[in-house]
């Protein structure tokens, strides 16, 4: 029974480590910022 017990918790606590590894990837990151601001931006005065 103490093996049950001992193979859910370690079971509970790798599903619980696979979410926070997932949830500390920032979801942006495989984006490409932009180097420059465009000029649409910069140039305000209308």
């Amino acid at each position: 029974m103490t093996f049950i017990t001992n193979l859910f918790i370690k079971f509970f606590a790798f599903v619980l480590e696979t979410v926070g590894t997932l949830a500390s990837h920032t979801a942006c990151a495989t984006y490409f910022d932009e180097p420059e601001v465009p000029e649409e931006l910069t140039n305000l005065k209308r």
